[in-house]
């Protein structure tokens, strides 16, 4: 039999099996990730076993199936929605989706091996077929899904499970419509398409969310995408069935015994330019979209740009040259902590008590416009894409200000980070609104100072600058806002968010006069 994963079940799992009705009753309905670890155990046993017929494993991985959507659902929406875990909890929910979404997969997978290893015996299994492969698909996306949501490089098995899969059921009608799930339809080239579509989206700049946003759009247009054995119309990318891996774009020469098939997204790059353009000219959700709850634009805006630019073939080119090197960084993480050793800085540049917090950096390359390194993933557990962190040059002592962009998990433990330098040389300042409470008598209210971080050199003889605030919230544009710093005020006045984040939000200001 074919290994199509790469791995190999043994039948050893005989003693483990039960009935899926009683493991079912059984699971718990407040534990989720509890409930994952009994049904991916129950997934293995079947998994592991030989002497089922093949309509017996099929029946008990679809019942399985059903009662797994609502508990990892439920891990998903407690990763998602939880910014900050413990290293143990994140583990536990991320383990618990994953390890269950690969034992599924291996499940339909041989389903179809034992189908596929005497069609003859089997006749009847034909459909059931089809929709194994269509919900191995399926299976192996929500893999991709959690593998990117941690920024790790997708598994090999993966590709060659996706890779196996199409090469088996191509020669039949891959356009033909089946009831994949109770109440839905897809064909085999859709659910295909959905893998490797997703997986050319960029996770750079893209946090957690925005990653499950992306696979939302990713469904809503799976209808345009494309798929030819030449590279015709709409084709961007091609995968290799041969040597499985990420699909590269057509740009990229192909190995020498490759088995290219050529994909793209088809007429959803020009349906996502009218969905970006209709958002620009209403300033509102574009209804084709699908949306059935309120959703924040200055949220979705980004994520259709990244997944218009990385679905064009045309990825974002480099504002700077990069050089290799390697130099050592002293790293504080967050917005808390950058105020923190920034002010004590200012009081006293050889006390070290503030950076207690620190990390020590190897880059190992470094541009005009940031750095990248790798570090010890134990080093590392507040990381993630959109996080804030202070850098300081030890030649100089000066303090830079980096937002993380890309996140990339390597083997061995490792991490590999890309940090955007948002500036060179940050203070600690404070900032206070001013509201006129009496405008007759010009009588001032100036509300409590509030810590911030200037990005932007010489603030007083600029017409804009920026800020790294912790709430963006307390400022709006019909408002004075007063900053303090050195022996300096200025008057400043809101002119837009650049970006937020859970923890803090870059806003830049217009600089309306200088007091003393």
């Amino acid at each position: 039999m074919l290994n199509w994963m790469g791995t190999q079940k043994t039948a050893d799992g005989m003693a483990l099996l039960r009935e899926p009705h009683d493991v079912i009753s059984g699971l718990p309905v407040d534990d989720p990730v509890a409930a994952a670890v009994q049904i991916t155990e129950a997934l293995d046993a079947i998994n592991c076993a030989d002497s089922m017929t093949l309509e017996e494993r099929y029946d008990d991985i679809c019942l399985l199936d059903a009662a797994t959507v609502d508990h990892t659902r439920s891990l998903l929406r407690e990763y998602l929605q939880t910014s900050r875990q413990t290293k143990q909890r994140e583990s536990d929910l991320w383990n618990g989706a994953y390890n269950c979404w690969n034992e599924l997969a291996t499940a339909y997978v041989l389903c179809v091996q034992h189908y596929a290893a005497d069609p003859a015996a089997a006749a009847g299994f034909r459909k059931p077929a089809r929709v194994s492969v269509g919900r191995a698909m399926r299976a192996l996306r929500r893999q991709l899904h959690w593998l990117r949501l941690r920024y790790a490089a997708p598994a090999p098995s993966i590709w060659m499970g996706l890779a196996n899969l199409y090469s088996y059921i191509e020669p039949e009608n891959i356009d033909e419509e089946m009831l994949i799930y109770p109440g839905e339809t897809s064909t085999i080239k859709r659910e295909f398409l959905k893998v490797l579509l997703q997986s050319v989206i960029s996770t750079d700049n893209l946090q957690p969310p925005a990653q499950d946003l992306a696979t939302f759009i990713v469904s809503r247009h799976a209808s345009h995408f494309v798929l030819s054995r030449t590279p015709g119309a709409g084709c961007t990318h091609a995968f290799d069935l041969k040597n499985p891996r990420v699909p590269a774009l057509l740009s990229r020469a192909p190995e020498a015994n490759a088995e290219r098939i050529y994909i793209g997204a088809g007429a959803a790059v020009d349906a996502l330019c009218t969905a970006l353009a209709y958002i620009e000219d209403t300033g509102k959700t574009p209804p084709e979209l699908g949306f059935t709850y309120p959703i924040d634009l200055e949220f979705l805006t980004p994520v259709l740009s990244q997944i218009h630019r990385d679905w064009s073939g045309k990825p974002a080119e480099r504002a700077h040259e990069r050089q290799k090197t390697n130099a050592r960084l002293t790293v504080v993480p967050g917005f808390d902590h950058i105020v923190a050793v920034l002010e004590h800085v200012e009081e006293d540049p050889f006390d070290f008590t503030e950076k207690s917090n620190a990390e020590s950096w190897l880059a190992n390359d470094v541009s005009e416009g940031g750095f990248g390194a790798v570090i010890p993933a134990v080093n590392a557990d507040w990381v993630s894409v959109g996080n804030v962190a202070g850098i300081e040059n030890q030649a100089t002592g000066d303090w830079a200000v980096g937002m993380v962009r890309r996140v990339e998990r390597l083997d061995g433990g490792q991490q590999q980070i890309g940090v955007q330098v948002l500036s060179r040389s940050a203070q600690a300042v404070r900032v206070m609104r001013e509201d006129y409470a009496e405008e007759p008598l010009r009588i001032t209210q100036r509300m409590p100072m509030d810590k911030a971080v200037l990005l932007t050199a010489n603030p007083a003889e600029q017409a804009e600058i920026e800020l790294l605030v912790a709430d963006p919230l307390r400022y709006d544009d019909e408002t004075s806002v007063h900053m303090s710093f050195g022996d300096r005020v200025l008057a400043l006045q809101l002119l837009n968010v650049v970006e937020k984040t859970d923890a803090c939000a870059r806003v830049r200001f217009t600089v309306d006069k200088v007091e003393s």
